[in-house]
């Protein structure tokens, strides 16, 4: 009796190859897919982050928030409800506002995007809140920490060991020469 195997025929064969070469290709492919993705949405987040930090500044900018004695809790409310679409912004997002007389000053004051917000490896998180008065330049940072999803875009991570991206959004200005007497808490 004849084997059915022949290692002629099994060389020639092709039934199977589409499904080998694809499983060769696949993770690869699905790699590279997942990498553009998180990636979008990370820049997208901090796009929209950006944008609705430009769209709050206006009211320290003209004065509006220092005449209602908007508070940082309620200026941060101001930046999240243009920013919840895209993110969980009340427990996340951390805002950090400064005001100097100058922008040299100023300069000099503000910290680095880094160290606003939650703090990793027991450093100490930058705070303040100080909208400043009549044309005064005031810088405004948020930043939102990005959890970082696929295990090999760890290179793109900045805090946490690399399992974070800390993205931020910023504005600085000076302020317009509304009528003193009023500030912000």
């Amino acid at each position: 009796m004849r084997s059915r195997f022949s290692p002629k025929r099994f060389l020639k064969a092709n039934s199977g190859a589409t499904a080998v070469e694809f499983a060769m290709v696949a993770p690869v492919f699905f790699m590279a897919l997942g990498s553009v993705v998180e990636m979008g949405l990370m820049l997208f987040t901090e796009y929209v982050l950006q944008s609705s930090v430009q769209e709050a500044a206006r009211q320290i900018r003209t004065g509006q928030a220092q005449s209602a004695g908007l508070s940082s809790a309620q200026f941060k409310t101001e930046i999240c409800d243009l920013a919840k679409v895209v993110m969980k912004c009340e427990a996340n997002v951390h805002v950090y506002v400064r005001s100097a007389a100058t922008f040299t000053a100023l300069k000099a004051a503000t910290p680095s995007y880094l160290t606003v917000g939650t703090a990793y490896g027991g450093a100490t998180p930058s705070t303040s809140y100080s909208c400043g008065g009549p044309s005064q330049a005031v810088a405004i940072i948020a930043t939102y920490d990005w959890d970082i999803v696929l295990p090999f875009m760890d290179a793109f991570g900045n805090i946490d060991g690399g399992n974070k991206r800390r993205i931020a959004g910023f504005a600085m200005f000076q302020n317009e020469p509304f009528p003193t007497g009023t500030s912000c808490s």
